[in-house]
């Protein structure tokens, strides 16, 4: 049985099977898979009920409180590193009831959030509802996975808001049990689903292969019950079935 299993695999749908196996872990390490395949929330649904990690959240953000975080990257030599680059910034959203949250926004948003954030405070200030809205398609996740140092600037931002630490917690326990959570995505969404349905083809292939190999192994195992042993240098490919008669052709 486990021997037939082998045998199944073989050199190109093992091949195949790794690289599907290498897929699905980098999309699991990347923290979107499975959730953006689960149905989604929008923002409204957000505000009113708060959030929780692994929820998928889509659709237009319409508030925004402040900014306090940027995610750089940079290339490191051993010697020596490039030059930081910005590629985008983390935002305070409100979240829950009298709950605060965190968003990544991409650099291409960047000032489109900037004036939604000025829109949003001139609101609480008694203006007119913000006109500017940021769509977003991405996952809540846990701010200590998502960029060192970030749930600290978190917290240091709420402080600076006015938040006592004791008003903290309890906020984070209302809506986020406890944890400090961050709606992040990729930048192109679209490239993302593409790229499941390549992994999920993939899958569907190995499998198709997998099957039909084990059966040809499984009729060859019947054949050697039955006392019909392959003649040496004859291979599966050269076998033939006819009724129960089975042919062996030597090419």
């Amino acid at each position: 049985m486990i021997g037939r299993f082998f045998r199944s695999l073989t050199k190109f749908s093992g091949t195949l099977f790794v690289i599907d196996c290498f897929l699905i872990a980098a999309s699991i390490v990347s923290g979107d898979f499975p959730y953006i395949l689960m149905p989604s929330h929008d923002y409204s649904y957000v505000l009113e009920n708060g959030i929780k990690n692994g929820q998928h959240i889509k659709g237009e953000i319409f508030y925004s409180i402040e900014g306090f975080a940027s995610k750089e990257s940079y290339t490191q030599y051993e010697t020596y590193r490039t030059a930081s680059e910005t590629d985008g910034y983390y935002y305070v959203i409100p979240v829950g009831e009298y709950g605060m949250a965190a968003i990544y926004v991409h650099k291409d948003d960047v000032a489109a959030m900037e004036r939604l954030t000025e829109e949003t405070y001139n609101y609480v200030m008694g203006g007119e509802v913000p006109q500017t809205s940021i769509y977003f398609d991405g996952v809540v996740k846990k701010m200590d996975k998502e960029l060192e140092g970030l749930e600290d600037a978190f917290r240091e931002e709420l402080e600076y808001l006015g938040y006592t630490e004791s008003e903290v917690e309890e906020m984070l326990s209302n809506f986020s049990g406890g944890e400090c959570l961050v709606l992040s995505g990729p930048k192109d969404i679209s490239t993302v689903y593409v790229m499941f349905a390549i992994e999920f083809i993939m899958i569907l292939w190995t499998i198709i292969l997998f099957i039909r190999n084990y059966r040809v192994e499984l009729e060859c195992d019947r054949s050697r019950e039955n006392g019909m042993m392959r003649p040496e240098g004859v291979t599966k490919q050269n076998m033939y079935e006819t009724s129960q008669t089975y042919y062996y052709v030597n090419k």
